[in-house]
């Protein structure tokens, strides 16, 4: 079937069949004509998944924000170009995407345009469910279910838009369709069953049809049957879920701790807990207990940190802090700084408990866990921790000491500035750098007067040390501090010094001056 309206269309897309083009000089926002989008999804074309991600990410958002915004010809561009990529490039990965977004594109009474793709085979099963996608298209769906009723070919996209758009006359006809349907077209019925079914007898099938599945060597038929058992039997379904946990098949144990997390009281907890004993399934509860927050098994939970295994021990650290129960925490504090510190660094990255009070706790062992607290601020600073990394720029361990100098900017405030302007007065050659951003950032939001007091109190500054001083005032960018500078360079001893720190006044009502001085 030719779908194509437009010959110029297919014309395009020829020329470009060599063409390839950075995804950042496309505009969304300018993106309103059939060539720009077109140029978009030739980029389709490519075994990188990268690339295919990126392509994929972009056009969802041209679609969705020209359905919001309601831009007629940005949906027509996205129409059109869809339809003439993928009738010409039948085989790429992405086509089922794209006619996933005409659903976003198309309002019920133009929907029968999607349903032409029916024809086409490889794209018939998404054409159907795009259009189950959009509101108001029951009658388009059971037409198309009665006209083609003696030769019904796609039922399982069928059943699922059945289920969609709760099309509940249809509930005989799906039960009807189970007689012959493989595995995959049964599970689509089923869950539309679950929408549309009306009667026990329905219930009842389902039922069965769930434990059918649930028997199954198969991982996703066995997962399909324990999800359809909970929506049928809810906490009942239990017992299939404790016999899946056994399951050696790490996608079956998840789904099974998944299915299990409306359930998950201290009960359900400890019977998790008593069926995984070892192996990946001992990572499994970890994480699961982990993402449902449940501390009733904490003593499990902390004796797992001492395991041989390190894989153990990662997905118990990492449970403890998403826990956030005080003894698991306090239980891990002694592992900062040891053979685990790249995942506790990670864990901290999203720990929502009391971050600060935390770090300073470990802060007061040795050396190798206070450098394990500034690695960790490094990535996500906090100021309550000031008077910790201020304490430790005299640590008498050089990585420690480097490690404070390097996060002093993250963690100061306007507060410190007479701290700050001491220490760059003393500390060594290698520290001058971060001192000088961390006033930097310290005065960042201070009014003009405060910094040019602070520059004025400079005067007992030895003139071998003021060069250090330089980019604080330019930073500052006063007139008070710009002119300190111009002073500097044009009577000083330390002219080069004055001059680099001219160049990075950042205010452009100080441009032509500079300009004029450094002539």
């Amino acid at each position: 079937m030719k779908i194509l309206k437009n010959v110029a269309v297919v014309f395009a897309l020829m020329l470009m069949s060599s063409f390839c083009l950075n995804a950042q000089n496309i505009d969304n926002s300018r993106c309103r004509d059939e060539d720009c989008v077109l140029e978009i999804l030739r980029r389709l074309d490519t075994n990188d998944e990268a690339v295919i991600a990126e392509t994929e990410k972009k056009l969802e958002k041209l679609a969705e924000e020209a359905c919001y915004y309601d831009v007629y010809e940005i949906k027509n561009a996205l129409k059109n170009s869809i339809f003439a990529f993928v009738e010409k490039f039948e085989d790429c990965k992405s086509n089922a995407f794209l006619v996933s977004l005409l659903s976003k594109l198309y309002y019920a009474n133009e929907s029968n345009e999607i349903m032409k793709l029916v024809e086409n085979e490889k794209l018939a099963d998404a054409a159907i469910r795009a259009v189950a996608n959009i509101p108001g298209t029951n009658d388009i769906i059971k037409k198309y279910i009665v006209k083609h009723h003696d030769d019904l070919r796609y039922k399982a996209a069928l059943a699922y838009a059945v289920g969609k758009l709760n099309i509940q006359s249809m509930e005989d006809e799906l039960i009807s369709w189970l007689k012959d349907a493989d595995d995959e077209t049964k599970i689509e019925i089923y869950n539309a069953l679950l929408v549309v079914g009306s009667n026990e007898k329905t219930a009842t099938i389902v039922e069965k049809g769930a434990k059918k599945l649930y028997k199954n060597k198969i991982a996703d038929n066995k997962i399909a049957g324990m999800k359809l058992l909970s929506a049928t039997k809810s906490e009942k379904c239990l017992p299939y879920l404790y016999k899946a946990l056994k399951n050696n098949d790490k996608r079956v144990r998840v789904a099974a701790f998944d299915i299990m997390k409306p359930y998950a009281n201290q009960k359900v907890c400890a019977k998790a807990v008593k069926i995984c004993k070892k192996g990946d399934a001992l990572v499994d509860v970890l994480n699961w207990l982990g993402e449902i927050k449940n501390d009733s098994q904490m003593e499990f939970v902390i004796k797992q940190l001492s395991s041989e295994n390190p894989k153990v021990v990662k997905a118990a650290i990492k449970a403890v802090f998403n826990i956030d129960n005080a003894q698991g925490i306090e239980a891990v504090k002694p592992m900062f700084g040891g053979e685990y510190q790249e995942v506790i660094k990670d864990a901290m990255m999203s720990y929502e408990g009391n971050y600060a009070g935390v770090l300073n706790d470990v802060a007061r062992g040795g050396d190798q866990q206070k450098l394990a607290v500034l690695q960790i601020l490094e990535k996500r600073p906090v100021v309550a921790l000031n008077l910790r990394v201020k304490e430790f720029l005299n640590s008498g361990n050089q990585e420690v000491r480097d490690e404070a100098y390097k996060i002093l900017k993250d963690v100061v405030v306007v507060a410190d500035a007479g701290f700050l302007s001491g220490l760059l007065e003393n500390c060594a050659d290698k520290y001058v750098e971060d001192v000088q951003l961390a006033i930097k950032n310290a005065m960042a939001n201070a009014i003009e007067e405060r910094k040019d007091t602070f520059a004025s109190t400079l005067k007992h500054v030895k003139p071998a040390i003021m060069p250090r001083f330089y980019k604080v005032f330019a930073y500052f960018g006063t007139e008070l501090t710009v002119n300190k500078l111009i002073e500097a360079y044009e009577s000083g001893d330390y002219k080069n010094e004055a001059k680099e720190a001219l160049l990075i006044v950042e205010d452009e009502k100080f441009a032509q001056q500079i300009k004029d001085v450094l002539k």
